[in-house]
């Protein structure tokens, strides 16, 4: 599986990674289990490593906003962490528009993404 996530109830934080295309199968496996994370914990923080992406699957747009409206006003802080060229401005303009404290990290700045959003007073 190309997309995975990891959670930690004890510091409400769940690592999303990508390598490769995000299809059905993965958001369908994967998404259950992140609103019952966020369902269980409330507010969180989501650091989302981007190795490589090789776009994903026809139809996930719509579910994956489905999924965004539900849990977003849950997370507090996102690192976005990859070093994809179009991904730092679009994850720029989404911070203009949501709550959220979004930061990008190029994927030299792992260890500080993570520290970042480890930081209780990030």
């Amino acid at each position: 599986m190309p997309t995975t996530l990891k959670t930690d109830a004890a510091t409400a934080i769940a690592t999303i990674e990508v390598d490769g295309r995000v299809t059905r199968e993965d958001f369908d496996a994967l998404a259950p289990e992140f609103e019952a994370f966020v369902d269980a914990v409330g507010t969180i923080k989501l650091i989302e490593i981007i190795h490589n992406l090789d776009g994903f699957d026809s139809g996930l747009v719509w579910k994956g906003l489905k999924l965004d409206m539900k849990v977003l006003p849950h997370i507090s802080h996102c690192a976005v962490v990859g070093d994809i060229g179009w991904m730092s401005p679009l994850t720029k303009a989404a911070g203009a528009v949501i709550s959220t404290k979004l930061r990008t990290f190029s994927m030299d700045e792992l260890d500080v993404a993570k520290a970042w959003i480890a930081d209780p007073d990030a």
